[in-house]
This record gives C-alpha cells, sequence and structure tokens, in this order.
C-alpha cells in the first residue's frame, strides 16, 4: 500500500503535533517537581476528547479521525500511531528489564523477601476479597473476559514501579542507601511475577476474543483452563530461567560482543540490541505470553552484556525511546481518556482508597517482620506504593486487549498517578521534618552526610520526581 502525499502531510502533522505536547508537558512536570511521564500523559490529554474534541471537534476530528464504523478501514495516521506507541512499549520494558540487575545482599534477603511476599500477598488477598461482594462486570472490556479482568484488578493492586521510584530516591538524595536497594529489589521480584499474571491475562482475552496462532491455541487449551494457565507460568519461567542463563554466559565472557563472530554484531552493536528485542517479542508471542514480556526478557539478558560497545548501544536505544516513541505512548494514553465522560467517581475513589491500603500495609506488614525499624518499614511501605509506568503500561495493555472498558481504563491510570506522586510527596516531607530518621539507612560514600545529601536535595531539587516510565 502506498501513502498519498496527503496522508504523509496527515502523518506528519499528527505525529508533530504529539511529540510537541507530550515534550512540553513532560518538560513541564519536572519543572514543578511531577514524574515526566504524568506531563507525556497530560500533553496528550490537550489533543484528545478530554480537552480538543471539546473545543474544536472538527481539528480533532481531522488530526485523530476514529475508524470507519462501516469497515471502511483503518486511516494511515491511526496504523502508523498504533506501531509508534508498540514500538514505544517494547522499548520501555527492555530498558526496564536492563535495569533488573542483581541488587539482594544476604543482609537485605529477609527483608526483600518478607516485604515481596507480603506486598504481593495482602493486595491479592484483599482484591480477591472485595470481587466477592463488587460485580466487576460492569467493566468488562470487548473480549468479555471476567477472569482476565480479575487478574488485571489483582495486578493493579499489587504492582511497583521500578523507574518511577528509582527516580524519586536519585531526587531525594536517598539512592546510595539500604532503602533504596531494599525498595528496588522488592519491585524488581515484584514485577516480574505481576507480569507473568499480566501475560495470563492477555493471553486469555486474546484466545478468547479471536485466536492467534500461538502454541496454547494450536495445542486447543482453553482460555479459562487450568492447562492454559500452567503453560503460561511454565512458559514465563522457561524465558526467566533461559534469560538467567543466557546473562551469565555473556557476563562471563572476558571479550565485548564487538569482537563476536557475528557478522551483524561487528558491524552494529545496536542494531542487534534491536533485532534481539524483536526476537525477544516474537518468541513471547509464539509461546502466547504479552509481546512486552518478551522485550522485558530480551532486557534482562542484555543487562549482563557490560561491554562499552553494548552500553553505549544501550544508551542509544534509550536516547531514542525518550525523545520519540516512548513519549507518543504516554501521550495516546492521555489521547485515549475522556476524564469528563468516562471518569467513574465511586470506582476510581475505591482503587485509591483500597489499593493504597492493601498495598501499604502489606509490605509495612512484611517490613515489621523482617524486624526493621518503625520509621524504616513505614517509607519502605510508602515507597513501593508507587505504580508509575509499570500501572500504567498494565492498563493501557489490558485496555487494547478489550479486558477493561474505558471506565476501568481511567480509573487505573489515575491510580498510577496518584500514588506516584503520593510516594515522592511522603518522603520528601519525611526528609524535611527528619532527615535523621534515615540515618540507618546510610551507605558510606563521598558525598557527604545523609543529612546532607538529604538537603541538598530538597533545596535544589523539586520535592517529588519521577522517570518517564
Amino acid at each position: 500500500m502506498s501513502l498519498s502525499s496527503l496522508d504523509i502531510l496527515h502523518i506528519v502533522a499528527a505525529l508533530s503535533a504529539i511529540l510537541v505536547c507530550a515534550h512540553l508537558g513532560g518538560f513541564l512536570a519536572c519543572r514543578i517537581g511531577l514524574p515526566p511521564m504524568i506531563g507525556e500523559l497530560c500533553g496528550g490529554l490537550l489533543l484528545g476528547p478530554t480537552v480538543l474534541q471539546r473545543i474544536w471537534p472538527e481539528g480533532q476530528a481531522w488530526l485523530l479521525p476514529a475508524p470507519a464504523s462501516d469497515g471502511g478501514g483503518v486511516p494511515p495516521v491511526l496504523v502508523v500511531l498504533d506501531f509508534c506507541s508498540t514500538i514505544g512499549l517494547l522499548l520501555l520494558m527492555f530498558l526496564g528489564g536492563l535495569q533488573l540487575r542483581r541488587l539482594m545482599t544476604r543482609r537485605d534477603a529477609a527483608s526483600i523477601g518478607w516485604i515481596s511476599a507480603m506486598g504481593v500477598i495482602v493486595p491479592v488477598a484483599g482484591g480477591l476479597l472485595m470481587l466477592e461482594f463488587i460485580d466487576v462486570t460492569p467493566y468488562l472490556g470487548s473480549a468479555n473476559s471476567v477472569a482476565a479482568l480479575k487478574i488485571v484488578l489483582l495486578i493493579e493492586l499489587a504492582i511497583t514501579s521500578i523507574p518511577v521510584i528509582t527516580r524519586i530516591l536519585l531526587d531525594l538524595g536517598l539512592m546510595n542507601t539500604r532503602l533504596a536497594r531494599i525498595v528496588l529489589s522488592v519491585a524488581v521480584i515484584e514485577d516480574v511475577l505481576l507480569y507473568v499474571a499480566l501475560s495470563i491475562a492477555l493471553g486469555m482475552a486474546q484466545a478468547s476474543s479471536q485466536g492467534d496462532a500461538s502454541l496454547p491455541s494450536l495445542l486447543g487449551l482453553e482460555p479459562d483452563s487450568v492447562a492454559f494457565m500452567a503453560w503460561h507460568v511454565a512458559a514465563s519461567l522457561l524465558l526467566l530461567v533461559w534469560a538467567s542463563l543466557g546473562g551469565r554466559r555473556v557476563n562471563s565472557d572476558r571479550h565485548d560482543l564487538v569482537s563476536a563472530r557475528h557478522g551483524l554484531v561487528r558491524r552494529s552493536p545496536l542494531a542487534w540490541a534491536l533485532i534481539s528485542i524483536l526476537a525477544g517479542t516474537g518468541l513471547a508471542m509464539l509461546l502466547g505470553l504479552a509481546p512486552m514480556f518478551g522485550a522485558l526478557v530480551a532486557g534482562i539478558v542484555a543487562s549482563k552484556q557490560a561491554g562499552p560497545s553494548s552500553v553505549a548501544a544501550f544508551q542509544q536505544i534509550e536516547a531514542l525511546g525518550h525523545a520519540f516513541f516512548i513519549p507518543i505512548y504516554f501521550a495516546l494514553i492521555g489521547i485515549s481518556l475522556d476524564l469528563v465522560r468516562d471518569f467513574d467517581a465511586p470506582m476510581t475513589l475505591g482503587l485509591l482508597v483500597f489499593g493504597t491500603f492493601f498495598k501499604y500495609c502489606g509490605a509495612l506488614g512484611g517490613a515489621l517482620i523482617a524486624g526493621e525499624r518503625a520509621v524504616m518499614a513505614n517509607a519502605l511501605a510508602v515507597s513501593v506504593n508507587a505504580r508509575g509506568g509499570p500501572g500504567l503500561v498494565v492498563a493501557a495493555s489490558a485496555f487494547a486487549a478489550g479486558i477493561i472498558n474505558p471506565a476501568a481504563y481511567t480509573g487505573f491510570v489515575v491510580l498510577a498517578l496518584v500514588t506516584s506522586v503520593g510516594a515522592g510527596i511522603f518522603l520528601a516531607r519525611l526528609l524535611r521534618r527528619s532527615p535523621e530518621a534515615f540515618g540507618e539507612m546510610q551507605v558510606p560514600d563521598e558525598s557527604g552526610t545523609l543529612r546532607d545529601r538529604a538537603r541538598r536535595a530538597l533545596r535544589l531539587r523539586p520535592p517529588v520526581s519521577g522517570d518517564a516510565a
């Protein structure tokens, strides 16, 4: 299919408008101390039905036309935007996988284990209890899979954002502390487990709606069957084991990848890294897993490659992703929201109250069981409550798969944004009031005492910050 000049102009105009609004929103968010992803999403709100459609419906309809209702096809501009958004999601997951390096130490093993376990068990148990009394069928999407909807709801209650909490800790001068090491280790463990669950939910939705060419479909596994869930759990764990073993093999090699025998690697480590993302995505889809899970696994494998050319390639991917594809992904989330029409106040308030309560109580209980002091346990419980980018990824993926409807989608997005901002505000306030309370978490370095670093962070930077994911 060839594009006309008008189609190309339309695509260029739409991409330009989205990128300008996303980056401007991200810039303004950083200036006032909010995570950039919130600004990028708000930039999308300006171009979507929340703002532009109500101010200038004709202009919004031309810039971002809706698919033809009579089966006449999808406008080329939407195809291109959907492609860019998909690439943004894959790059986001790949970059997240790059962060999954070994963080656990023997000293912190008990705290990490208890917080990880309780931080998942309590929200999931609380969510299951809620589901006994709440009818979730009004929030079903087009896939009409109640089981998948329940899984997504439980994931949203338990997930933690690695990038957002990382940036908050950096901005508050706490990155070189025991607090950061425990929080990031917990986030890694929880997110891997919950992405496995998301992969199962997406597999259910895909299999129940239209089928696919994956192995579970070819084997005739029913979406709600025990065999279907067992397949996804086993396939996910096998991929993670393979990623770990592959990472060790690469890490044990004394030579950089550029010296490998593969001609493609020698010619362009960047091309090899991009191909590994696509290969991981394709393998995950073949196994019936979510495409983004394959990109996450590819990132885990790549995180073990420490050669200079490999690191340079990863930096190029990160720069390209945060400059183009990832802002488009978050902006399109904002564009897809209608906060006026689809905002369900009782549902959203319930998610905020019960979601933060269950997660906080679970993490707090785990920290106290592990023997942490009250102030440390409180800081840990608040830190792991930030859902951030992963929360948005879960919401957007479930909405795109038809698992949830617009009202639930809007509620999940609000939950991710509010908990991310709230975690940063709480930790900044705690540091202002009594920075000496964090002395027990200090890891000696050359940048001064924890009190000095906290005061510098609070004086020179806004109180809250976050990453693009």
